[in-house]
């Protein structure tokens, strides 16, 4: 299949699988993000990793801000004269942020980004998915950031979707796309064959 096919195919999927999502009730939402942070919360990985990579929700994406407290914590930040991100050590949410891109909350500009050989060696990547389907294949928002921020990732990544974000049938993918190891949604914790 042609670039310009995956590519097709996968603005089609992200709208498909960003409408199930959004159409959750808010409170059934955060019913089911209380489950997603316990399933987190439940996995050997998590427990032994003392430095967590996660992102802060966006739209209708899973809020894992319960799982923020008791680790040392990295978020993204927009580098407008690269176009990508990078992560940057974050100890006050309400004082180290401040609105990015897309409005998102990223660390201040003055906060220095993390080296990434200890990211690649030291950090559980917790990551947003638009879908993922149950080999580990993951489909973000499109523009590839996270794939960048993986690519070199010892550890393997966890992802964080709601069940209807599971695609049964295999998602389409590019050489650069990183997989997950795991898939946690509010009813199981899949381990993948990315893992």
């Amino acid at each position: 299949m042609s670039v310009q096919l995956v590519e097709m195919e996968k603005r089609a999927l992200r709208k498909e699988f960003s409408q199930k999502r959004k159409n959750i009730a808010a409170d059934l939402r955060r019913q089911y993000d209380a489950a997603i942070c316990e399933q987190i919360r439940a996995l050997p990985i998590f427990q032994q990793a003392a430095n967590i990579a996660a992102y802060i929700s966006f739209g209708a994406e899973v809020d894992l801000s319960p799982l923020f407290h008791g680790k040392r914590l990295f978020l993204p930040r927009f580098q407008t004269r690269s176009g990508v991100y990078e992560m940057v050590a974050v100890e006050d949410l309400k004082r180290d942020l401040l609105p990015g891109k897309y409005g998102i909350p990223e660390p201040l500009p003055s906060l220095p980004a993390a080296d990434e050989g200890f990211l690649a060696s030291q950090v559980l990547f917790l990551v947003p998915a638009v879908a993922c389907d149950r080999n580990g294949c993951r489909l973000g928002r499109g523009g590839g950031f996270y794939d960048r921020l993986l690519a070199n990732v010892k550890t393997p990544p966890v992802a964080a979707v709601y069940s209807c974000q599971i695609s049964e049938s295999a998602l389409p993918g590019a050489e650069h796309d990183k997989p997950v190891a795991w898939i946690v949604t509010e009813r199981e914790v899949i381990e993948t064959a990315g893992n």
